[in-house]
């Protein structure tokens, strides 16, 4: 087999092998290599359409390889944020982490209501640092502290709180908007499925933790 066919097949086979390939970084590696032999495969022949729109396909490639490369590539957190991520988000890539981070707002409250029972919630918290009683009809039913979601099931289920909720004394929390996070669902839905993933986790963990106690509703 001369020059000419085996750049010609090799171009083909690397086709054929990127279109098994689920992993979007190595399937661009596949196609650049294909589109390189095909170009090669244009200019030897002299047959310049070939070499020409390979070449197109080429630079593309290359381009979202090397975007991709820079995606994945690890960043630092600053310090106040790595506890924090590895105890919640480590599911999560770093970057993806921060994309989070910066949709939301960090704010503080002292002595107020957060959540109203009966109210569909257009924000999801996270506790930061304070502690807030969960309450249903001046009953307290679980206090939270840092780490911890509220109002997490009215973003997974759309439905209105069934519980107060009360910060007790200073509290420093970041809030998301509930229509921003939905809004990943067209243009990050891998990400929107984490937060779920970890969402459903919070929930878990509250349950187990008030498996003792009586009625203990956290629908908030």
């Amino acid at each position: 087999m001369d020059t000419i066919q085996i750049l010609l097949n090799l171009g083909y086979i690397f086709m054929l092998a990127a279109f098994t390939i689920r992993d979007i970084l190595w399937l661009r590696f596949m196609l650049i290599s294909a589109q390189l032999s095909l170009f090669s495969y244009g200019t030897v022949t002299g047959n310049m359409a070939v070499a020409f729109w390979n070449m197109l396909f080429l630079l593309i490639n290359t381009y979202q390889a090397i975007r991709l490369i820079r995606e994945r590539r690890p960043i630092d957190l600053p310090e106040e944020l790595l506890e924090l991520y590895d105890k919640l988000f480590a599911t999560m890539r770093r970057r993806e982490f921060l994309y989070l981070w910066n949709m939301g707002v960090i704010r503080t409250a002292k002595d107020v209501l957060l959540v109203k029972k009966g109210i569909k919630q257009k924000k999801l918290l996270l506790i930061l640092s304070g502690t807030v009683s969960v309450k249903d009809s001046d009953r307290e039913i679980a206090r939270l502290t840092d780490g911890s979601f509220v109002a997490e099931m009215s973003f997974l289920t759309g439905e209105a709180a069934t519980a107060d909720v009360y910060a007790e004394g200073a509290v420093r929390y970041i809030a998301w908007e509930q229509t921003k996070l939905r809004s990943l669902d067209q243009l990050n839905p891998d990400l929107l499925i984490k937060i779920q993933n970890i969402l459903g986790k919070d929930l878990t963990q509250k349950l187990k933790e008030g498996s003792g106690v009586p009625n203990m509703e956290l629908s908030i």
